[in-house]
């Protein structure tokens, strides 16, 4: 079971810097799709390095994923995003974030499973 909830367009900025801060080097697969075809990958499983909103005046803002390793990073950018949804798990594990744009893109940042949940698990499975 998992729940899904769409994070405030004024939350957007803390929620990535703090997911972006509890989640850096977390496994993660990116994935970009259109509301007329299905995902398509653009990143195997790689350690996230950052996850932000950027905004400049003027600007239509972005959010920028790097995932990677230091001198071999990829960064993905969403440009004019208007929705972000959050999809976790029963204990709360933040298993995709759903990152759509004003049309009708959306990247798909998939986490693989945390440390802490992989313990938790297996204490309660023994």
């Amino acid at each position: 079971m998992h729940y899904s909830r769409e994070i405030p367009r004024e939350d957007w900025a803390d929620y990535l810097a703090l997911l972006s801060n509890l989640s850096r080097t977390r496994r993660v697969r990116v994935d970009v799709g259109n509301s007329n075809s299905d995902e398509q990958p653009l990143s195997q499983s790689l350690p996230l390095m950052d996850i932000r909103l950027s905004e400049e005046d003027g600007l239509p803002g972005r959010i920028e994923v790097t995932v990677g390793r230091p001198g071999e990073e990829i960064t993905y950018r969403l440009l004019g995003p208007e929705r972000i949804r959050a999809d976790e798990n029963e204990s709360g594990d933040l298993q995709c974030l759903a990152l759509q744009d004003e049309g009708p893109i959306r990247m798909l940042v998939f986490f693989e499973p945390s440390e802490v949940f992989l313990e938790c698990v297996s204490v309660h499975s023994a």
